[in-house]
């Protein structure tokens, strides 16, 4: 990153909006947060941690705060999505019964208006970021370590998102070449994919709890049955 803004810094003058159009899970784009930032990408999961980051929408961190709290404390064992599809495999069992409680929870506050998008946003991306903690995989999710212990355990932690971004930012969740044509920057960052297979493919677990529609999963690596996703930008492989 400070090779990044020292070159834009040096070769480039009058930066008032910065697109991030393959932007991840925004990492550069924090880079950049004193300008409009416009950030893009087709996962879901990365549009939702963009969101948590860089909307314009307020949010209370101490209804966070208290909510992580509450979360981290509570003891659950139940029965639910998460357990009877991955428990043992990236997750222990219990905490596969944590995630799913957690996961569905967030979704009932907000449905009642107990939270707002941002919020929301918020506490999912602070799910995501301590279930791939803790995973035991390699990196991705394509396959699970066997045979090792489940010695960490869920713990999320309070982002730390600022409550002061750019009004006119904005996080979308689009395919690129749609986005393109619709917007306008004074600099673009473009971090394309390594190849011709999509992301969510990789990392469709993290996919699956942030969208939270409970497909049916299949193989030894547990990957979504993508025939029956609502999102069309998990069904290409």
């Amino acid at each position: 990153l400070p090779f990044i803004k020292k070159v834009v810094d040096s070769e480039c003058t009058d930066i008032e909006i910065v697109v991030d159009i393959f932007s991840g899970t925004g990492a550069v784009a924090s880079a950049f947060q004193d300008k409009q930032l416009i950030t893009n990408d087709i996962l879901y999961s990365n549009y939702i941690s963009n969101f948590a980051w860089f909307s314009p929408r307020k949010y209370s961190r101490k209804k966070i705060e208290t909510i992580i709290d509450e979360y981290n404390a509570m003891v659950i064992n139940e029965e639910n999505y998460m357990t009877i599809n991955f428990s043992n495999t990236y997750f222990s069992h219990d905490d596969c019964s944590k995630i799913g409680y957690i996961r569905e929870d967030i979704e009932t506050k907000y449905a009642n208006k107990e939270i707002n998008e941002r919020e929301r946003a918020l506490l999912i991306t602070s799910l995501l970021y301590a279930m791939d903690k803790i995973a035991k995989t390699c990196g991705h999710y394509d396959a699970y370590r066997q045979g090792v212990e489940f010695d960490m355990h869920l713990e999320l932690l309070l982002p730390e998102a600022s409550i002061t971004n750019n009004k006119k930012n904005k996080c979308y969740n689009i395919d690129s070449n749609d986005l393109a044509g619709k917007i306008v920057a004074d600099l673009v960052y473009i971090d394309p994919p390594y190849n011709s297979r999509q992301y969510c493919d990789a990392y469709h677990l993290l996919e699956n709890v942030a969208r939270w529609e409970k497909p049916e999963v299949f193989g030894v690596a547990k990957k979504m049955d993508r025939t029956a996703l609502k999102s069309k930008y998990c069904t290409k492989s």
